[in-house]
């Protein structure tokens, strides 16, 4: 959720314009590159329309088999062939949040799974968490937690632990609460401390309970029911923009295309943990201040004390580098097993830029490897 300040605010039509501006230019030029005739404004016209209404749903890019599987969802093994059978197995948390779990392996040369193995960590499983069912609408956090510990269970006791958005704060509850089954925890993008940089959170945590989480859930209903992505809705315009100047390219389009599936694509979440997200940490931000229940009992983050490892974009708005790294703060892991990376990057360019992936999430396999 993108903080509402008034800059933002105020920055919305700058960005909208310049978008609309870069868009049709480049479009105008291909037109004149092209020689373009009536047919082929038609042409584009159709091809423009299908790659902005498409539903194609979203796939990973490689078929990992599904080795356990929940009504919440399945665990699928993403380990090399020549996997080191006294390797702690990692255990990798996309988000949960509405959106596919294969924007970690979202093309063949922008996967994360695939840095991740490149990097050495052959023992590899993911998490990949199913739309929400008439059978599972009522799972909240508790659910969720007791999958990540099954999973955990089946791959031995002891794991790497990478989480992902939402998968990071995630993957921090359980390893607070179970911390001998984590021998690293890597939070990636995700808010731990939800009301630094978004002051309109720190607003809402001043009001009735009841008045902030109804306006939380209503933000995040209309947004789903006109098809904006809840983090960023004047991205997907410049995104639409963007798709402008590229009709004069089939791969480029493809691309494109590609990633608006996953964008695109609403996967819900069971209602009564959507419901506990938004109470308990947006509203509450109580992980940070130390109310925050799951399994019957407070989550202390104190009880953390293996290596810690803070990833973070420096352009990112859903979960600033700050909000990642307050982790530090609460953690009893000693200041020199914790790293802290702020990458060139944005929220989803966090996981799927091409330079991240090269630059930061692969070197950062081989560090975690050479514990293991």
């Amino acid at each position: 959720m993108q903080s509402l300040t008034p800059a933002r605010i105020a920055a919305a039509p700058i960005r909208l314009g310049t978008a609309a501006i870069a868009g049709w230019s480049a479009y105008l030029a291909g037109l004149v590159r092209r020689g373009a005739t009536p047919c082929t404004l038609v042409s584009d016209a159709n091809r423009y329309s299908r790659a902005l209404t498409s539903a194609t749903p979203p796939r990973w890019t490689t078929n990992w088999p599904v080795v356990r599987r929940w009504p919440l969802g399945g665990l699928r093994d993403c380990g090399t062939p020549d996997a080191v059978r006294d390797e702690i197995p990692t255990l990798l948390l996309p988000p949960q949040a509405g959106t596919h779990s294969c924007i970690v392996d979202h093309s063949a040369d922008r996967s994360q799974v695939e840095a991740l193995r490149a990097g050495g960590l052959t023992r590899l499983h993911c998490l990949d968490w199913a739309p929400a069912t008439t059978a599972t609408d009522d799972c909240s956090i508790d659910e969720h937690l007791a999958v990540v510990a099954d999973a955990v269970a089946h791959l031995g006791g002891r794991v790497n632990l990478i989480g992902d958005s939402q998968g990071g704060w995630l993957g921090t509850v359980y390893a607070a609460l179970h911390p001998g089954t984590v021998h690293s925890l890597t939070v990636a993008g995700a808010p731990i401390d939800f009301h630094v940089d978004q002051p309109a959170l720190s607003v809402l945590a001043h009001a009735p309970r009841t008045a902030a989480a109804s306006t939380i859930d209503f933000w995040y209903g209309a947004a789903r029911a006109v098809g904006m992505p809840t983090t960023d809705p004047i991205g997907e315009i410049e995104r639409a923009m963007t798709l402008l100047g590229l009709l004069d390219d089939p791969d480029e389009v493809a691309r494109w295309e590609a990633e608006r599936h996953w964008f695109a694509w609403k996967q819900e979440i069971p209602s009564a943990f959507r419901a506990w997200i938004m109470r308990h940490l947006f509203v509450g931000n109580e992980l940070v201040v130390g109310t925050l229940r799951a399994e019957g009992r407070v989550v202390d983050l104190a009880a953390v004390d293996c290596p810690v490892h803070l990833i973070a974009g420096s352009a990112d708005p859903i979960a600033t580098p700050r909000q990642v790294t307050a982790l530090a703060e609460y953690v009893s892991t000693p200041p020199q097993r914790i790293t802290a990376t702020v990458a060139d990057a944005g929220h989803i360019g966090l996981f799927i830029g091409r330079r991240t992936l090269t630059e930061v999430w692969t070197p950062h396999a081989r560090r975690v490897a050479a514990t293991s």
